[in-house]
């Protein structure tokens, strides 16, 4: 969407808050980052996402005090399409099940005159309603099958995926005892958090 109508529509990837930080009470299995503490450390967590995964989208930073998190009701991650007189079009469903960029683009057609309807109920087209709303859940979403994807490089699955063919088959779950003492590194007995999900960088 942002290589075909870029020239009509100005894209922004805002980084915020983490959702489910590496050192959070709700670590998601695929968390490597710790939460930052600073605007700076915030930067460069953001700069670091937008080198590996080669954004091309332009990238804006919420800073520490989360204002516009707050004020979007972003998290974890949100689709929004801004008027050109300045007023929200389209406030999607928080993610990751309501991350619908089909639905975005329908917006943006709709905004700029294309013949295109705009199958969405009052719900799914509001202003933010706060924090971490969960109405419209369906399906798994584009982000769902990201997730998935991340997954297959976490230690844990690599224990438990012997064959490597991103799958566990019931002969590697069978096996799943014996494999998963293979994370336990300082052979201690016990499977550390560091272990099980080891962050990239060590809070000073």
């Amino acid at each position: 969407m942002h290589k075909q109508y870029g020239s009509d529509v100005q894209f922004y990837f805002i980084y915020t808050r983490e959702a489910h930080a590496a050192d959070s009470d709700r670590p998601t299995p695929i968390a490597t980052v710790e939460q930052p503490v600073s605007t700076e450390e915030r930067r460069q967590v953001a700069v670091d996402f937008v080198q590996q995964n080669e954004l091309q989208i332009p990238a804006l930073l919420d800073n520490i005090d989360d204002k516009t998190s707050n004020d979007y009701a972003s998290l974890p991650d949100r689709l929004f399409l801004i008027g050109k007189d300045g007023k929200v079009v389209l406030a999607g469903q928080p993610g990751p099940f309501g991350f619908d960029p089909d639905l975005l683009e329908k917006a943006i057609l709709n905004e700029l005159a294309v013949k295109a309807p705009l199958d969405i109920t009052a719900s799914q087209n509001t202003a933010p309603r706060g924090r971490g709303g969960r109405e419209g859940r369906q399906g798994s979403g584009p982000n769902m099958r990201w997730m998935l994807e991340r997954m297959k490089n976490m230690p844990i699955m690599q224990a438990l995926d012997t064959n490597g063919d991103g799958q566990i088959s019931p002969e590697e779950i069978q096996a799943a005892p014996e494999s998963l003492k293979t994370l336990d590194k300082d052979d201690d007995g016990k499977i550390s958090r560091e272990e099980f999900m080891p962050t990239r960088r060590a809070r000073r």
